[in-house]
């Protein structure tokens, strides 16, 4: 990776990171910006290709905290957080099945445990529970995800369950694979619910060719569906002929993106 984009609601950049590397390829740096602006630094010790501290910048500049790791093989079995003052602050310890995490211990800077951290994951090593333990005042909390997949096997949706099992969180992947978009796209690509994205506004498309839109759970407008594949040119036939329209589309992952004739960018909208 050697950028990652934090947007808001309306797609507007809010926030940059750039990761530097060494010549071997491990990350060494990475520098966030807000209104070009740098807002944090982090930098990395490497030792024979690992990561063994990072320490953190703030906007002034100055030191806000060091983390330093240690490690069994090629998995960091341990953490130590300082502050600013370099006075230890946190110890994190790691626990491994399998190669994956199942286990974090949390002690404060006398050594009292004050978190502890177990994962369950599923075939595709995905965490499916997550329980959390304060043992100074023996609270327990447990929390429950489950997973959409795409067809190559990757989540593309996490559903976060809170310790009542109510859903408390929707995490949406949007996934674009290399050459997908050399693919043509045909009819099937298109059926189902699309909703716009951030806002409430979505359209159905069903397979008789048939589609409804609408805002919420009102429907607006109905008519007929129809796709160009080569010139990838989508038409809505509404019953009211005042209210039919023509776009360009395209596809990125799991998100369908609407042009008008002139190839101004229009609406994103991503299958419910």
């Amino acid at each position: 990776m050697t950028e990652k984009q934090e947007l808001d609601r309306k797609g507007k950049i809010e926030r940059i990171s750039k990761y530097n590397y060494d010549n071997s390829g491990n990350c060494i740096e990475v520098t966030t910006y807000e209104d070009d602006e740098v807002i944090k630094k982090e930098v990395s010790k490497i030792e024979k290709d690992k990561v063994i501290e990072v320490e953190i910048f703030e906007r002034d500049g100055k030191l806000s905290n060091k983390h330093q790791f240690e490690y069994s093989g090629n998995d960091i079995s341990s953490e130590k957080i300082f502050n600013s003052n370099g006075n230890l602050e946190f110890t994190i310890k790691n626990e491994f099945a399998s190669g994956f995490l199942n286990k974090q211990i949390i002690k404060d800077s006398i050594g009292e445990i004050i978190l502890i951290y177990t994962f369950k994951k599923n075939s595709e090593s995905d965490i499916v529970v997550k329980k959390v333990e304060i043992p100074k005042d023996t609270i327990e909390y447990v929390y429950t995800y489950k997973y959409d997949y795409d067809d190559k096997g990757n989540s593309i949706k996490q559903y976060q369950f809170d310790e009542n099992g109510k859903i408390e969180d929707i995490i949406v992947r949007n996934i674009v694979y290399y050459n997908e978009s050399d693919k043509a796209k045909t009819e099937k690509d298109f059926i189902g619910m699309w909703v716009v994205l951030d806002d409430n506004d979505w359209i159905e498309f069903r397979s008789d060719k048939k589609y409804d839109s609408g805002y919420n759970d009102r429907i607006k407008k109905t008519g007929i569906w129809e796709i160009d594949s080569e010139q990838q040119i989508l038409t809505f036939r509404a019953d009211d002929p005042d209210d039919s329209r023509k776009y360009k589309f395209d596809f990125e992952g799991y998100q369908m993106i609407l042009f008008s004739i002139q190839g101004e960018e229009k609406f994103r909208l991503e299958k419910r």
